[in-house]
């Protein structure tokens, strides 16, 4: 996940990288590539080189539990009855 002051400026610079990303609703940018997870420096280069330094570049990695849910279509988790 990043934050950069101008978020269109920079997923523009992550699409032309070749960094698939998604703008997502609160304004952060989500970026799903693996290289990106292993190398976030480099993600940061890359936007500083283009102009639009991140203002945050968080790594997260999704636990087996939350990915299996995702995978079965379950993102919201199991609902008890």
């Amino acid at each position: 996940m990043l934050r950069a002051r101008d978020v269109e400026s920079a997923h523009r610079a992550l699409m032309a990288a070749g960094q698939p990303a998604e703008i997502l609703q609160d304004g952060t940018i989500e970026i799903k590539n693996p290289s990106a997870i292993e190398r976030p420096d480099d993600i940061n280069c890359l936007l500083v080189q283009a102009g639009t330094p991140p203002t945050q570049l968080m790594v997260e990695e999704e636990e087996l539990e939350q990915y299996f849910l995702r995978l079965v279509g379950m993102g919201g988790g199991l609902q008890n009855e």
